[in-house]
């Protein structure tokens, strides 16, 4: 590498520092840099990374908990229940694991950024009558969900120590975990701190490279984000329901 291209690589990781900087210090600042410069690939790979290696520290927390669900539920009998447990332990391999983590990991980030950022752009751009790219909005979401991280941080290390997938940031914490399938907790776990941080990120993001004032853009992330719930909490019941 000559002289010129260690340069332009000092200036790069320089800019990607002072953007992540930026982030939690003045995000304003950063969106303004991504309006007129919508880079996003660093934010993506790196929450790419990030989930995963989440994904793989509690994979056996999880399966726990797959386990309790299907011990507790009355569709299936002793035999049915001994079955299913059987073949979840002989699909738990470890090359298996990492594969199925790393590929759902990696296809999950990139298909939710994208069809988010078509859905905020199809608000902003048709519904509002706002004028953006795809990739500047792409750009907001990417960055602004760096707020992951933090979130990441925390619950993974806690979720770990009491071997449990039930930690919270959110009004759920007024209830007891027991109540997880009720619709009331599913609305309360939704009021969550780090999903208030990057509605808010998005919002002054979305703002910036739009233009608009700070009510069309919350209603854009806001209301999204409450389909979003919506969606979520009525396919968790539907797969209780299965469950039994």
């Amino acid at each position: 590498m000559n002289t010129e291209d260690e340069q332009r690589a000092d200036v790069g990781r320089s800019s990607l520092m002072k953007d992540s900087v930026l982030l939690f210090t003045e995000p304003s600042a950063l969106f303004e840099r991504k309006a007129v410069k919508p880079t996003w690939l660093f934010p993506v790979l790196l929450m790419i990374v990030l989930s995963i290696a989440g994904g793989l520290l509690l994979t056996d927390v999880q399966l726990k908990a797959q386990k309790e669900a299907i011990l507790k539920s009355e569709r299936f009998d002793e035999q049915q229940k001994s079955e299913i447990l059987k073949n979840m332990d002989e699909g738990t391999g470890t090359t298996m694991r990492v594969l199925s983590t790393v590929l759902a990991g990696t296809a999950f980030i990139f298909l939710s950024y994208a069809v988010v950022s078509g859905l905020f752009l199809f608000t902003g751009n048709f519904i509002f009558g706002g004028e953006a790219s795809f990739k500047q909005v792409f750009a907001v979401y990417a960055w602004g969900s760096l707020a992951g991280i933090p979130e990441l941080l925390i619950k993974t290390p806690l979720m770990l120590m009491k071997d449990s997938i039930h930690v919270y940031t959110s009004l759920a914490v007024l209830m007891d975990y027991s109540q997880s399938n009720t619709w009331l907790f599913g609305i309360l776990n939704a009021v969550d701190i780090f999903s208030i941080w990057r509605i808010v990120l998005w919002s002054v993001g979305l703002g910036i490279v739009y233009k608009f004032g700070s009510g069309k853009s919350y209603a854009i992330t806001t209301f999204w984000y409450i389909v979003y719930v919506l969606m979520t909490l009525l396919v968790k019941n539907i797969f209780s329901g299965f469950l039994g």
